[in-house]
């Protein structure tokens, strides 16, 4: 059965929609810890993820393998599956959509499937060994993972679209201890690209950044507690406005009325100086993608303008259900799994502002870096995260190394 007649037979059985995701997805993971390996592998999957919509409702469906008739059953359970549900369902509404056709790949240079695991297992021993810089770092983990994803989505709008993703990552994780005290850091490196980018210098000092980092935070001292004027570093920022404010702009979570920004479109959420953005077109980013998991192109898009709140994330059911254009954000782990609204690459804008004159604008103030850990409350818009390290500002100057900071507050107020 070809997948144009799989989704003849589903539209056949009396679903109003059918859509058919087909993948192979091929994994490395290798984890290290302390010198000893702890996880060697490569894995193979591949499958069918089958939706059905009927009436206002899903079915979802899974054939693992490449097995026909297992794809034949999958859409039939998924067809029933929907009458099912449809009958239980009272809120109704008609799925929207169009037709999009194209083939992709991500660019990259070496391809990791080119690379043996024993190369990839002695970088990893590398970036380990690199991190034992001084007698005060007492445990080095490091993770290295990639995955090549080959997709094909095909779906009664008359969608017909493939796509080729590489994406590879590598972190270090270091702890430092010395009388009483123990303190963390890590550097990572990845992208939705080859294996190159683990052969950059950036790659190769790792270990050593993370662990002079560690060890420095030993001697730093505790922050100081209370309100303070805050400059967030790249990393922190970026965290921030994925969890605190990012998850409260997917359409999915608005509708449950779990975010905080539900019937806010059109409103002042902050300076007129900020402006978010999530965009899966910039080349080599971990969130980047040519089509999410429905289909639909990937495109650049603003959910804040100039401060005013002018747009969340969508996937096919949330356009239709709240009368948007889909935005391609519709997202899965793997084949057996439905999308979901998720975010891509989700970020603040840059101003025109250099890091100087942010630092001559406070008078007394943290300057907070990285992030380790943290939590949100998308529905009420409340805010922790923990920052690796920290500056204590004074007259616009960093003048004492900070540890155990953390930022909290509400999502809705910081933005100003």
């Amino acid at each position: 059965m070809e997948l144009e007649e799989a989704i003849s037979l589903g539209l056949d059985l009396g679903a109003d929609f059918i859509d058919i995701r087909e993948q192979r997805i091929l994994t490395t993971s290798i984890e290290i810890v302390d010198g000893v390996v702890r996880t060697l592998s490569t894995g193979k999957k591949e499958g069918y993820g089958i939706r059905s919509f009927c009436r206002g409702a899903w079915g979802f469906s899974v054939a693992h393998g490449r097995s026909r008739d297992a794809l034949k059953k999958a859409i039939e359970d998924s067809v029933k599956l929907a009458k099912i549900s449809a009958s239980l369902k009272k809120e109704k509404f008609e799925l929207q959509g169009r037709d999009y056709e194209g083939k992709a790949s991500i660019s990259r240079i070496e391809d990791p499937l080119d690379v043996p695991i024993d190369e990839k297992l002695g970088m990893a021993l590398e970036f380990e060994k690199s991190a034992r810089i001084d007698d005060r770092v007492k445990n080095v983990t490091v993770r290295y993972n990639d995955v090549v994803l080959y997709e094909r989505v095909l779906n009664s709008f008359g969608t017909n679209v493939e796509q080729e993703i590489s994406r590879v990552n590598s972190y270090v994780f270091v702890y430092a201890s010395e009388a009483g005290i123990t303190e963390r850091a890590f550097e990572g490196i990845g992208g939705t690209t080859g294996f190159e980018i683990l052969r950059s210098e950036k790659a190769s000092l790792m270990g050593e950044k993370a662990a002079r980092r560690a060890v420095e935070l030993l001697s730093a001292k505790s922050a100081p507690s209370g309100p303070y004027k805050a400059i967030l570093d790249q990393r922190l920022a970026g965290i921030f406005i994925h969890e605190a404010f990012g998850h409260a702009t997917e359409a999915d979570e608005v509708l449950a009325k779990m975010s905080v920004l539900e019937g806010k479109i059109g409103t002042t959420v902050g300076s007129e100086l900020v402006n978010v953005i999530d965009d899966p077109t910039i080349p080599d980013l971990y969130g980047s993608y040519p089509f999410d998991d429905e289909g639909t192109p990937s495109k650049r898009k603003y959910l804040v303008k100039e401060g005013v709140l002018v747009g969340f994330m969508h996937s096919l059911e949330t356009s239709s259900r709240m009368k948007q254009e889909c935005t391609g954000n519709g997202r899965s782990m793997s084949y057996s799994t439905p999308p979901l609204v998720r975010m891509s690459n989700t970020f603040i804008d840059r101003g025109d502002w250099k890091f100087e004159e942010l630092l001559e604008e406070i008078d007394e103030g943290i300057y907070a870096k990285g992030g380790l850990y943290g939590y949100t409350e998308p529905s009420k818009g409340q805010f922790m995260f923990k920052a690796e390290e920290g500056w204590l500002i004074r007259k616009g100057e960093l003048v004492e190394r900070l540890r155990e900071v953390a930022i909290a507050g509400m999502t809705l107020e910081v933005l100003y």
